[in-house]
């Protein structure tokens, strides 16, 4: 088999593996305007992950990023219940997707699940909620729906695995 033969089956068998895998990374937006940078991550049932870049000056909480998102995002929505205690996410939407829960129905995972980290460290489900997270430059939220497992790792690892084989097929070239 040549070279250029192996380097197709690579790149066919990667294309595979990626269209294969759940629908990953499907947006990427900027909002808002200032000196400041954030993102927000938002992990769909379907498989389907937005991240919203939100752009201010001052300060900002998680659930004002969430505001924000909803007013000026491409298919932004928000919806909640506001409680003695702070708001409880119910509905969070971006792009065409969107999701309702309230962790009515069995099992008992029909909720949004917030995660939090800041700059490159591991999302970590936080003690607070939203409402109680006062953004930095460099902070990442994530909303989970229907999973209490971690937020989905971006880039996805078909994109990754792609990236890969087109590389080592450019080396062999050489």
């Amino acid at each position: 088999m040549t070279r250029s033969m192996s380097c197709l089956s690579a790149l066919t068998f990667s294309c595979t593996l990626t269209v294969g895998a759940t629908a990953g990374l499907v947006s990427t937006q900027t909002i808002g305007s200032g000196a400041k940078s954030a993102s927000l991550q938002f992990d769909f049932e379907n498989g389907n992950t937005h991240v919203v870049n939100v752009r201010w000056d001052g300060t900002l909480t998680g659930f004002g990023a969430l505001e924000l998102m909803s007013t000026q995002a491409t298919g932004g929505r928000l919806d909640y219940q506001s409680f003695s205690f702070g708001k409880f996410v119910t509905g969070l939407g971006v792009g065409g997707d969107y999701q309702y829960g309230e962790g009515e129905l069995w099992p008992v995972e029909n909720y949004w699940h917030y995660w939090t980290a800041e700059g490159d460290a591991a999302f970590e489900a936080p003690m607070f909620g939203a409402s109680g997270r006062a953004m930095q430059d460099g902070s990442r939220d994530a909303w989970v729906f229907g999973s209490s497992a971690a937020p989905a790792v971006i880039p996805a690892p078909g994109v990754l695995a792609l990236a890969a084989c087109v590389g080592m097929c450019r080396r062999r070239r050489a």
